[in-house]
């Protein structure tokens, strides 16, 4: 299993739901609604943060890729060397 692909696709999940909520109550709020400005700006800080960590998690999976990538080309270099001598 790969931990940085399942954090960043579970993080999305949860900040497509915070955002569609976030996204109601200010609207509400802008039409007369249920939430003070207080509640509003803590929900768009933990919008904030769950970003935050899911990019955390897409940074962490391209960081696996990358160095797979450089695994195989040192190979390949490796292979050039010893077919050339």
């Amino acid at each position: 299993m790969n931990f940085g692909k399942n954090l960043s696709i579970f993080a999305q999940i949860v900040a497509y739901i915070i955002a569609i909520v976030v996204l109601i109550q200010i609207l509400n709020a802008i039409f007369g609604g249920t939430w003070e400005i207080e509640e509003i700006i803590l929900a768009l800080l933990v919008f904030n943060l769950t970003v935050t960590f899911s990019l955390g998690g897409a940074i962490i999976n391209l960081n696996n890729k990358i160095s797979h990538v450089d695994k195989r080309m040192h190979a390949h270099f490796e292979w050039h060397r010893g077919r050339n001598k």
